[in-house]
């Protein structure tokens, strides 16, 4: 896990009906956070993209790489100074044996910050 723990902190993880449903904390003061932005701090859309993989991954207690991407919209700045508590939500859709389909959100009370569709391996 390249995030975990180290950029977020999982507070909650379940999995009900086919959705997996997780509450995480970005810690703020990440270094990543130095030079994106200094004194205005975006979390990166690919770091975004990684959480979903790396908790998708947790979940199901094993490695996953992706291997398609559908569709993938960045709808607002996920600022961890003004958000750090966001909750991740991901629908397990129908697949392959071989292969994992989600249809993921990551937003908070008031903000959708990402929405992905994707499959891993």
């Amino acid at each position: 896990m390249l995030q975990k723990d180290k950029f977020y902190t999982i507070s909650s993880l379940n999995e009900e009906n086919g959705t997996i449903q997780a509450a995480i904390s970005i810690d703020p003061k990440h270094e990543i956070f130095v030079g994106h932005f200094p004194g205005n701090p975006v979390t990166p859309g690919v770091v975004q993209m990684e959480i979903i993989k790396e908790l998708l991954s947790t979940h199901l207690e094993r490695p996953l790489h992706l291997k398609n991407m559908n569709n993938c919209k960045f709808l607002a700045i996920l600022n961890p100074n003004e958000t750090p508590d966001v909750m991740v939500k991901l629908t397990l859709l129908p697949n392959e044996a071989d292969t994992v389909k989600i249809s993921g959100v990551i937003s908070s009370e008031s903000n959708t910050f990402l929405k992905i569709q994707a499959e891993y391996c």
